[in-house]
């Protein structure tokens, strides 16, 4: 569970690229429960992100370690992945600022610390304009 309150918080942040990798599949021993259960993650992974994310199964140890050919295969996917545009950058802009100058005059400022002030931000401007 704490996997899908870590996405949650991805979403607020932008959301950037992700795929789900299940892992501990070798414990179930009822075929039928593997299913079940790799359906209802599944799902509730394409709605924690969006619908259609890939889901990749590694299916269990060998020796303390997975099989290469899964190895092979995320690795194979991983190369060729592309993801759905994702609109949450693109629809919410926001600002890194690099640095910041104030141009107010020094006389008015003498006079009144909570006088409006003139800043000007140096920086970048990311998603769409503003």
């Amino acid at each position: 569970m704490e996997t899908f309150e870590f996405l949650n918080i991805m979403q607020g942040h932008g959301f950037p690229r992700v795929m789900g990798v299940l892992t501990r599949l070798d414990g179930f021993k009822d075929v039928k429960k593997l299913r079940k259960t790799k359906k209802l993650l599944k799902h509730r992974f394409w709605t924690e992100i969006y619908h259609g994310a890939k889901l990749f199964y590694l299916s269990g140890l060998i020796h303390g370690k997975y099989t290469k050919r899964d190895i092979h295969n995320l690795a194979r996917f991983l190369s060729v992945m592309k993801n759905a545009p994702l609109s949450w950058r693109t629809a919410h802009p926001y600002i890194l600022v690099d640095r910041f100058e104030d141009f107010t005059r020094r006389k008015k400022v003498q006079e009144n610390r909570k006088c409006d002030r003139n800043v000007i931000f140096y920086g970048y401007l990311r998603g769409c304009n503003l």
